[in-house]
């Protein structure tokens, strides 16, 4: 196996030629993952914040899992909001993605997105295959 492994998304893409994320080893590094993705499109973008996060968050899991691992090897998320965005809503959801507030992941929060459409979207360092010691 190469020492670098791209990790890609069927159902995700940026629009410069990067993948979703780079695995080196046990450390995995996502590019911007945004809420965008409305149905089978996954140019759409709904104008609801809500569902934009549900998307990213979704999206991040399915990173994970391709790359070979879960929501339990997240050490850092980063999210930028665009200015309108609810920051209670962000919390809500991630309080039921991460419900053991004794294992949750870092997580910084930023307003300004890199297009005004892109309501929330976040960057994820995870460690795979850790052990618990």
């Amino acid at each position: 196996m190469a020492r670098r492994q791209s990790i890609h998304l069927k159902e995700f893409r940026h629009e410069n030629p990067v993948p979703a994320a780079c695995r080196i080893g046990d450390l995995l590094f996502t590019g911007a993952i945004h809420g965008g993705g409305r149905g089978s499109d996954p140019d759409q973008f709904s104008d609801d914040f809500a569902e934009q996060c549900t998307h990213m968050l979704s999206r991040v899991r399915d990173i994970l899992t391709a790359a070979g691992g879960s929501l339990d090897d997240i050490a850092k998320v980063s999210v930028r909001l665009a200015p309108t965005a609810s920051r209670s809503e962000l919390n809500r959801q991630w309080c039921e993605l991460f419900p053991d507030d004794r294992s949750r992941p870092a997580r910084q929060v930023s307003v300004g997105t890199t297009k005004p459409h892109i309501l929330v979207q976040c960057e994820v360092v995870a460690v795979l295959g850790g052990s618990d010691s």
